[in-house]
């Protein structure tokens, strides 16, 4: 009868484990899925006749108070030293007003999974400045791995065809730029997520952004280009929420739950299909084409990021 009894109680551990697994990787597609929309939401938001400093502002401003609220609900760390406040909100100028203000303005010159692709090599660049920071010799295969993603960006941008590299060099260097600075927020914001933890560290990182992002258009509006904020129609404005909350809150609410629920390491595997997501949107929904030289280097860059990332979590 005992036997019986523990039988069952084993089940329906096993049951409740089977389903927390499920619901979490259900949690990191549904992230995954909408963290990869962005660029196109993005793309289609110019397309319609946004400006990219109106589409980061917007976003920035709805999102960070969604951040608070996320922040008090799941809030567990004891409130944070002044010291780290104000590492958090330098770092968020890194992540949140730099990293994307630079990948959107260059997003307005390439495709959405030409950016993508960019974008996704900031593990190169992370390599490199620990390298540097430790003052180390890189392994051999990280080296391999830096001249292969070199060639598959150049690749992506168009290889040697000039016309597609001359029409794609500006928005590229934006969003190598952009790559790099999301680069060096991971080197310095290593510790310090780990210290106030990663809810409040982007409530503070977002709040800076907002206050940056503000202070930057004011002063294009004072110029000779203002940015237009304030005349877009009612659809405008509603894709504007899209962006921020679907591709900016609610990805994170369904990575940290699926986190989790399956760790840190399954989740990161798995939305490695990220940019394979952000290509098969790009030539749905945008009808984006790319020539056969660009979709190797694309898919040369997926292939040797996602592998550094499968070895990464499998140490």
């Amino acid at each position: 009868m005992k036997r019986a009894e523990k039988s069952t109680v084993e089940q329906s551990g096993d049951l409740r484990g089977s389903l927390q697994a499920a619901a979490g990787i259900c949690f990191i597609v549904c992230g995954t899925m909408s963290f990869a929309s962005k660029s196109i939401l993005v793309k289609w938001a110019y397309e319609q006749g946004a400006a990219p400093e109106a589409v980061l502002l917007y976003r920035q401003l709805i999102a960070a108070p969604m951040f608070w609220g996320i922040f008090m609900i799941y809030r567990s760390k004891p409130k944070p030293k002044h010291k780290d406040v104000i590492k958090a909100c330098t770092a968020g100028l890194l992540c949140f007003f730099l990293s994307p203000l630079f990948d959107f303005i260059g997003l307005h010159y390439v495709s959405a999974i030409v950016e993508r692709m960019l974008v996704m090599s900031y593990p190169i660049f992370v390599l490199i400045l620990s390298a540097l920071l430790n003052r180390k010799r890189m392994p051999i295969r990280h080296l391999g791995a830096v001249f292969l993603v070199g060639g598959g960006l150049f690749l992506a941008v168009g290889g040697w065809d000039l016309h597609a590299v001359k029409a794609n060099m500006t928005g590229a260097v934006l969003i190598i730029l952009s790559a790099i600075f999301y680069a060096v927020y991971l080197v310095v914001s290593g510790r310090l997520v780990h210290e106030i933890g990663s809810i409040r560290m982007n409530a503070y990182g977002l709040s800076a952004a907002s206050l940056a992002i503000a202070v930057y258009t004011a002063i294009q509006a004072a110029g000779e280009q203002p940015v237009n904020l304030f005349s877009y129609d009612a659809q405008m404005y509603g894709l504007f929420i899209i962006i921020a909350v679907a591709t900016t809150v609610v990805p994170f609410i369904f990575m940290l739950e699926g986190i989790k629920r399956i760790g840190a390491e399954r989740g990161a595997l798995i939305s490695i299909a990220g940019p394979v997501i952000t290509i098969f949107l790009g030539v749905l929904f945008l009808n984006e084409r790319l020539s056969l030289v660009q979709w190797l280097g694309c898919f040369l860059v997926l292939f040797v990021i996602s592998l550094l990332e499968y070895r990464k979590r499998k140490r």
